[in-house]
C-alpha cells in the first residue's frame, strides 16, 4: 500500500502492482492536464524492477515549456488529491504531491514536472533505464538505500543526500550524442524519442506542411510516435542541428525490391539509397543550409554507406527544392505521374538521382 508520512524513511519490498498504480494515475492526470503535457512516465525506485523502495509513486511529467505549468487546472489537480509544494524550490522543476492524510502529511504520489527532453527529463529516465538494464547495479543501489534507511529512518534529507554519489556515478555513464555528420555549424544525429516535441511542432506548422506531408495531414504526438518511432521500416531517421540548434529532419533508406524496379534500376548489384529531408525552422530557409545539408548527406552516403546512386522524389511544383538538389549534383531521371498524395491530390514528382561514379545523375 502506498503512503509515507512527512520525514519518514521506510522501504518496502518491490510490488508488481506499482506499475498498475502508475497506469491508473497516468490516466487520471491525462484527463486533468493532458492537453498541456508531452508525456507522463514512471520514475524513481518504484519504476526499477525487483528492488525495495519507499511506498511512494514518483511520476515524471514532461511539458513543452515550464511556463505551461501556470496553465494547469489547479482545481482539478486538487480534486484528484494533488497540491503544489511551493516550498520545494528546484531549478527547472515544479513539484506536486498527492496526500491521503493532510494532518500527518501522508504522501502517496509525487509529480516531478520538468521540461520534456531537457536535463531533468534525461537524468531521471536514464537512471531508471540504466538500472533496469543492469540488475546488478540496481541491487547495489538497493543495498545502499537499505543502509541509509536504517541509519536515517526519520531524516529524509540525509537519506537523499547519501544517495547522491551513487546517482552521479550512474549518470556519468550516459553516452554523449554521436553525430553521423559534424561539419562546421552543421550536425546530423540519429533521432531520439525526446525529439518528438520538435517533430510535432514542425509537422503542425502549415508553412512546413505545405512542402512536407501536406496541410491536411498534421502530426500530433501520437502520430509522430507511430510514424517516426514505432514504425519498423528499415529507415535511419535523423535530426538536423545548426550551431547546436535543432532545425530539421532527414531520413535515409535502402531502395530495393519493387521500388527499385519501378524506378527502372534492373541491376540488382547497385547499392541505391533514398533520402528525404526538410528544414523545420523557417527562419533558417534561404540561407544555403538546405544545400549544405544535402551535400553533406551525399558525401556520407557515398563514402560511409557505399551508395552507387542516391534518389529523391520532389513534387514537380517545388522548384526551389529541385534547384537546391541540382546544385548538389542531382539530375532529373524521369517523371513519376500522380506519384504522391498531397493535400487531396495525386501530385506528379520527378525521380532525381545522384550517381556516385559520375558525381551527377546518369
Amino acid at each position: 500500500m502506498l503512503g509515507l508520512n512527512k520525514g519518514e524513511v521506510r522501504l518496502v519490498p518491490h510490488a508488481t502492482d506499482w506499475e498498475e498504480d502508475f497506469i491508473e494515475e497516468k490516466e487520471l492526470l491525462s484527463e486533468a492536464i493532458g492537453m498541456l503535457v508531452v508525456d507522463i512516465e514512471h520514475m524513481g525506485s518504484t519504476s526499477i524492477k525487483g528492488i525495495a523502495a519507499k511506498p511512494l509513486l514518483d511520476i515524471l511529467v514532461g511539458v513543452r515549456s515550464m511556463d505551461d505549468v501556470t496553465k494547469f487546472d489547479k482545481k482539478r489537480l486538487k480534486e484528484a488529491g494533488y497540491y503544489h509544494l511551493g516550498r520545494v524550490e528546484i531549478e527547472g522543476k515544479v513539484v506536486f504531491a498527492k496526500f491521503t492524510n493532510l494532518e500527518e502529511l501522508t504522501k502517496t504520489h509525487v509529480l516531478h514536472i520538468v521540461e520534456y527532453g531537457a536535463e531533468w527529463w534525461l537524468k531521471h529516465t536514464f537512471f531508471r533505464d540504466y538500472l533496469n538494464e543492469h540488475p546488478d547495479v540496481a541491487k547495489q543501489y538497493e543495498k545502499l538505500k537499505k543502509e541509509l534507511a536504517a541509519t536515517y529512518p526519520d531524516n529524509e534529507s540525509l537519506y537523499a543526500e547519501g544517495k547522491l554519489k551513487f546517482v552521479d556515478e550512474v549518470l556519468s555513464k550516459e553516452k554523449t550524442r554521436s553525430f553521423i555528420i559534424n561539419e562546421g555549424n552543421l550536425q546530423v544525429r540519429e533521432l531520439e524519442r525526446v525529439d518528438k516535441v520538435l517533430l510535432s511542432k514542425w509537422l503542425t506548422d502549415p508553412e512546413i506542411l505545405r512542402y512536407y506531408e501536406g496541410r491536411d495531414n498534421p502530426f500530433n504526438f501520437e502520430k509522430v510516435e507511430q510514424e517516426f518511432f514505432d514504425d519498423e521500416e528499415d529507415v535511419i531517421r535523423c535530426l538536423v542541428e545548426f550551431s547546436g540548434i535543432p532545425i530539421g529532419y532527414v531520413q535515409i533508406y535502402i531502395v530495393e525490391g519493387e521500388e527499385k524496379l519501378a524506378y527502372g534500376y534492373d541491376d540488382s548489384s547497385q547499392n541505391i539509397y533514398g533520402m528525404d529531408q526538410f528544414i523545420g525552422e523557417s527562419a533558417y530557409w534561404n540561407k544555403g543550409i538546405g544545400t549544405q545539408l544535402v551535400r553533406a548527406m551525399v558525401t556520407y552516403l557515398t563514402e560511409e554507406k557505399g551508395a552507387d546512386r542516391i534518389v529523391m522524389e520532389p513534387q514537380t511544383w517545388n522548384e526551389r527544392a529541385i534547384r537546391c538538389y541540382e546544385k548538389c549534383g542531382f539530375e532529373k531521371v524521369k517523371l513519376l505521374p500522380g506519384n504522391e498524395l498531397h493535400e487531396g491530390e495525386y501530385r506528379d514528382c520527378w525521380l532525381i538521382e545522384h550517381n556516385s561514379k559520375t558525381g551527377v545523375g546518369a
